[in-house]
C-alpha cells in the first residue's frame, strides 16, 4: 500500500465527499488527525499516481480501519493484503464494499447495520420531551467509571472492551468523552441509566454512537431524550447533518420518531476473536 501524507488530505476529503454519510468517520478523522501521526495513517493502491482519482482509500486509526472506494469493483484483494499486515480489530465502511473485502478475509465476520441521517431538530420535538430533556447532561472524565459499568452490561458494547485491562478501557472511553466527541447521559441516583455519544465530529457532520440504556431503566424514553439533545446541540453548532447506525427494529422506530431517514447499509468486519 502507498502511504499518503497530509498534503493529500484535501484530495482525499473531496473524494470521500461523494458519499458523506457513508464516510462520516473517515471525514471526521481526517479533519481531526490528518494522515500522519502515531495513531493514524492513510493509504491507497501502489498503482495510484498523483493527479489520478484514488482507486480506494484505507485509513487506520489506533486498532480500527476504514475503507472507501467510489468504484464498487475496486481491487479488494490488494487492500486485504495490507489489512492482513496491520491486523485491525475492525474494518468498517459501505456494505457493498465490505462484502467484496470479506471474500478476501475469510477469518472475519460481518456485522451489518442500517445508516440513517438527520438534518434538523424542531422546537416542538424538544417541547414534547418535556422535563426529561432537562435531565440529559454532558458527561465528564469523572463519569468514565459509570460509563464503563453501563457498557459492560450490554453485550454489543462489552465486545469492544473484552480482553483489555480496565485502564485501557478507561482510556478508550476517555477518548470518546474528551477527544473524538462528547457524551450525554441521564443518571438515576449514582447509576448512569442511559448514554449517547458523538464520534468523528467535524465541521460538516457527526456520528452518534454508543447509545445504551441500562436494562433496569428501559422503556422510559431515556435513549430518545439523550439522542435528541445530542443531535440538537450538534446541529445548532452549524453541522449540516448527523448520522447513526441501528440494527434492530425497536431502535429504528425510536430514531425515525426523531426524524432520522435511512441512507443505506453500513458494515463492520470484525476479527474472529
Amino acid at each position: 500500500m502507498q502511504k499518503l501524507t497530509n498534503q493529500h488530505v484535501s484530495a482525499a476529503y473531496s473524494y470521500l465527499a461523494a458519499e458523506p454519510e457513508m464516510n462520516v468517520f473517515f471525514l471526521g478523522d481526517l479533519e481531526q488527525f490528518g494522515m500522519e501521526g502515531e495513531q493514524v495513517s492513510c493509504g491507497t493502491s501502489d498503482r495510484w499516481k498523483p493527479g489520478e482519482e484514488f482507486p480506494w482509500l484505507l485509513l487506520r486509526y489506533r486498532d480500527n480501519a476504514l475503507l472507501y472506494s467510489r468504484n464498487e469493483d475496486y481491487d479488494a484483494s490488494e487492500a486485504a493484503e495490507y489489512i492482513k499486515e496491520i491486523r485491525p480489530r475492525t474494518i468498517s465502511g459501505k456494505d457493498s464494499l465490505m462484502r467484496r473485502l470479506l471474500a478476501c478475509l475469510p477469518d472475519r465476520h460481518a456485522q451489518q447495520t442500517q445508516l440513517a441521517r438527520l438534518e434538523t431538530v424542531t422546537d416542538q420535538q424538544k417541547a414534547e420531551m418535556g422535563p426529561l430533556l432537562e435531565r440529559v447532561r454532558l458527561l465528564t472524565p469523572g463519569d468514565i467509571p459509570a460509563l464503563y459499568d453501563l457498557y459492560m452490561k450490554i453485550e454489543e458494547f462489552a465486545y469492544n472492551y473484552r480482553g483489555k485491562t480496565r485502564e485501557a478501557c478507561y482510556e478508550d472511553i476517555r477518548m470518546n468523552v474528551s477527544v473524538l466527541g462528547r457524551t450525554y447521559g441521564i443518571f438515576e441516583g449514582e447509576r448512569l441509566a442511559c448514554a449517547a455519544q458523538t464520534s468523528a465530529e467535524s465541521s460538516l457532520s457527526a456520528m452518534i454512537v454508543g447509545v445504551a440504556t441500562d436494562p433496569d431503566f428501559r422503556g422510559r424514553g431515556y435513549a430518545k431524550a439523550s439522542v435528541l439533545k445530542l443531535c440538537a446541540d450538534c446541529l445548532e453548532e452549524g453541522r449540516q447533518f448527523v448520522c447513526l447506525f441501528f440494527d434492530n427494529p425497536d431502535a429504528g422506530r425510536i430514531y425515525r420518531s426523531i426524524g432520522f431517514t435511512d441512507v443505506g447499509a453500513y458494515t463492520m468486519l470484525r476479527s474472529g476473536e
